[in-house]
């Protein structure tokens, strides 16, 4: 059964689920063992269903750097707003109903969006071992010489290097971490400049350069904000002064301005706007040295939310 098929059923689970009870007030349901077996399952069959999806997207991120996932309407409509906003309180229903199937269901979800025990070292020890081989190919056959294409020297200089950080483990499990941009439509395109953008930000965090996911999220809300400015009436320059010059707006006056537009979306790209700053101007302040310590938890959290916001500024219809 492929993503799709399994994000239908989600769909029809959802709507048998919240008759029941709404998952957010679950806490003070008193079902029948019966009603508490149907809940479970229903809410196993939508995790299973998004988790499906997002496995999907991730695998053809990580595989085939497709920044663009399609969806039908309907079932990105669902996906959208309904079920991610409220997929944390649904998992939560059923740890209340069914503690004891939590660990399950927590160990299937990890395996579904693909998450990787970075812990265990098992992809570097997989260089190790190769790396070892080839020396101990070298030395069975000391007639080579120097006619071969191996330098294992040179590979395990680039692996033990302090400025590499040869980390594939942790460099699949953050890849892992990464959604793409949904639509509905097939031929829909993001413009250049933002898919390379997107692009370098998604490498930047796969290979941990937090300071510059910090930096290129914001860039990318701006010019996201600049390119889609006409689609919903704003003008990026104000009027012209007394000098008769007219200065750029900064990206604070758009986002008060496409608040009117998308104002669930406010806190978030004023989020990106202000970490941004933080990291790219920093100052001598306490709280600018103690900002460089948690770079990395903001690093993730600017990822996250720039996809929410970058797809609803796209995806959002032209005013009027």
């Amino acid at each position: 059964m492929n993503h799709l098929a399994k994000l239908a059923l989600a769909r029809q689970a959802f709507d048998q689920l919240v008759p029941l009870c709404e998952p957010e007030n679950v806490s003070g349901w008193n079902p029948s063992p019966e009603q508490r077996a149907q809940y479970v399952h229903l809410v196993n069959t939508i995790v299973e269903g998004y988790g499906s999806l997002v496995s999907m997207e991730r695998r053809h991120l990580r595989e085939e750097g497709q920044i663009h996932s399609v969806l039908p309407e309907s079932h990105l409509g669902f996906v959208r707003e309904t079920l991610k906003p409220r997929l944390q309180a649904i998992r939560a229903a059923a740890d209340l109903l069914d503690p004891e199937g939590k660990l399950l269901r927590d160990f299937f979800h990890d395996m579904d969006v693909g998450t990787h025990p970075a812990a265990s070292h098992v992809v570097r020890g997989t260089f190790d071992e190769g790396l070892h081989q080839i020396y101990e190919l070298l030395d069975r056959n000391p007639d080579w010489g120097d006619d071969h294409s191996f330098v294992p020297d040179l590979a395990g200089e680039v692996m033990d290097s302090r400025l590499i950080q040869f980390d594939p483990d942790a460099w699949l499990n953050r890849a892992s971490e990464l959604a793409p941009i949904r639509s509905d439509k097939r031929n829909f395109s993001l413009p250049m400049h933002v898919r390379m953008r997107l692009e370098e930000l998604y490498r930047a965090y796969v290979f941990g350069l937090w300071l510059s996911v910090l930096g290129l999220s914001r860039a990318i809300l701006e010019y996201a904000i600049l390119d889609n400015a006409s689609k919903f009436g704003i003008d990026p320059i104000w009027p012209v002064d007394q000098y008769g010059k007219r200065k750029e707006k900064k990206l604070s006056h758009l986002i008060d301005e496409l608040n009117r537009h998308l104002p669930d979306h406010m806190t978030a790209m004023n989020l990106l706007r202000e970490l941004g700053n933080e990291y790219l101007h920093p100052n001598k302040s306490a709280t600018s040295k103690d900002s460089m310590l948690r770079r990395q938890h903001d690093a993730e959290q600017v990822v996250r939310t720039l996809v929410e916001v970058v797809e609803a500024i796209y995806l959002a219809p032209r005013k009027g």
